[in-house]
């Protein structure tokens, strides 16, 4: 007995001085789209779990991804760097290649030595062959589904290697499951990955969210009643925009259903806070939540997302792009309710969580991440970045951030190949060019930009799908 009282004892030990690690994504998710961004458009959408998650931590003002698709941006996240180190800069829809190469080494293999149980939920979208699903990844459990968008009211999930029914409305089945995995798992460290598909398309939200939306912000009622004059498919109770692009579609129900299905993805984040505190797990879990990439503006009719002030969107390597909702809660370590303005990426999940876990870090290749936790709790200033680039090389489109100032060329979007310089600390709508000014710092960064970028593969691109949000 009094062995058996001490392996008990070493075990809950072990488990304390392991925190758990919460990484929840949101997909397509507009600059301004919580409440707590406190910005103009701000006003239409109504989260009181994301604001209760951003109060008990800090939100990043200066939070990038790596890369604006979301392919790429979670491959970046996964393994900690750039995805334009392997080659994957666009999404590659319906191709066995798709996701990382096999070798890429993602956060669950680094931490299963550590002694963590792993999991992810939602979309994957990094890959589906056989060496790239979340088994072969090194995650213990899976459920959600392998592509990179779904219905959400119908079709199949998969739990593990299964095919299951979607039964309900997939944010809520989702969110769901990530309360089963913490419920399970409450007494081992555990790493669980959770990627919601909403606010992404197809746009689609139930009417129960939707007269949410309206109760929240009046300004809604003249777009719910045309709302009901729709029938047929797609019709309420279970609204769907269809189609969601083309010259006639009405962008007031857009935004409406866009606010509807972020205010199910802050259900969900709330089923999450509520079981973690439930099961008494709060004050040793760290919890990131961020957007893969910006709002997606699908040209001629942006998807109900808005970005501003940030230029922008998906696909583009403006911040609007670029720089996501993004922060930290960590109650007890971490400051509550305060603003980190250091410039730091999404590439730095990889790295924070192996140190935290005590986990090894490869190697044998470049990591671009850092370890966050120092400059969180003040034992570091400046910025856990000096520099970092983004690139679309398809686009003939990259940029890099350097302190204050962005250097960036994009063609499509009107900077040809000499490139514009931001000044982003007092222009965050990256409106005024100020080359002029600063021709020499403007030197520096595109040399800058050259060294950080030489020797890197030519993007690989098997796909002739293009991503159907992807302006």
């Amino acid at each position: 007995m009094r062995l058996l009282y001490l392996l008990l004892l070493c075990t809950t030990a072990f488990a304390a001085s392991k925190p758990n690690v919460i990484v929840i994504i949101s997909d397509d998710h507009g600059w301004a789209d919580a409440s707590f961004q406190k910005l103009p458009a701000s006003r239409d959408v109504r989260t009181p779990h994301l604001d209760r998650l951003f109060a008990s931590g800090m939100r990043f003002t200066q939070g990038y991804v790596a890369s604006s698709t979301c392919g790429p941006s979670r491959s970046s996240l996964m393994t900690g760097r750039t995805s334009s180190r392997f080659g994957l800069e666009d999404n590659q829809p319906g191709t066995p290649l798709e996701g990382p190469p096999a070798s890429e080494i993602l956060i669950p293999r680094i931490l299963k030595p550590a002694g963590y149980h792993t999991g992810a939920i939602g979309k994957w979208h990094l890959g589906e062959a056989p060496d790239r699903v979340p088994a072969a990844r090194g995650f213990d459990e899976f459920f959600g589904f392998l592509g990179g968008g779904h219905d959400y009211s119908k079709g199949k999930l998969m739990r593990g290697t299964q095919e299951v029914d979607l039964k309900g409305y997939i944010t809520d089945a989702l969110a769901d499951g990530a309360a089963d995995f913490i419920t399970r798992n409450q007494d081992k460290p555990f790493f669980l990955y959770v990627a919601f598909n909403a606010p992404h398309s197809p746009m689609q939200a139930p009417q129960r969210l939707i007269e949410r939306m309206v109760a929240h912000q009046p300004a809604f009622r003249p777009a719910y009643e045309r709302m009901k004059q729709k029938t047929g498919a797609g019709a309420l109770p279970n609204f769907e925009v269809r189609p969601f692009k083309g010259k006639n579609v009405d962008m007031e129900i857009m935004r409406l259903v866009y606010c509807a299905m972020v205010a199910g993805l802050d259900d969900g984040v709330g089923r999450i806070l509520d079981t973690l505190e439930k099961t008494k797990l709060r004050e040793n879990t760290l919890i990131f939540f961020l957007a893969d990439n910006g709002a997606a503006l699908a040209r001629p009719n942006d998807l109900g997302g808005v970005n501003r002030p940030l230029r922008s969107g998906k696909g583009s390597v403006f911040d609007g792009g670029v720089r996501v909702l993004f922060g930290a809660s960590w109650p007890g370590v971490l400051p509550q309710g305060r603003d980190y303005d250091g410039v730091l990426s999404s590439v730095d999940i990889f790295t924070t969580t192996a140190a935290l876990a005590g986990a090894s870090i490869p190697a044998d290749r470049v990591i671009d991440g850092v370890d966050l936790m120092p400059f969180l709790t003040g034992k570091k200033t400046g910025d856990p970045h000096d520099e970092f680039f983004f690139r679309r090389f398809d686009r003939k489109s990259w940029a890099l951030r350097a302190g204050e100032f962005k250097w960036v060329v994009a063609p499509k979007e009107g900077i040809g190949a000499d490139g514009a310089l931001f000044r982003i600390g007092g222009d965050i709508g990256e409106e005024r060019d100020v080359s002029a000014e600063f021709p020499e710092k403007k030197k520096q960064l595109i040399a800058t930009y050259e060294r950080l970028t030489a020797g890197l593969p030519r993007p690989v691109n098997h796909s002739t799908k293009p991503d159907p949000d992807d302006p």
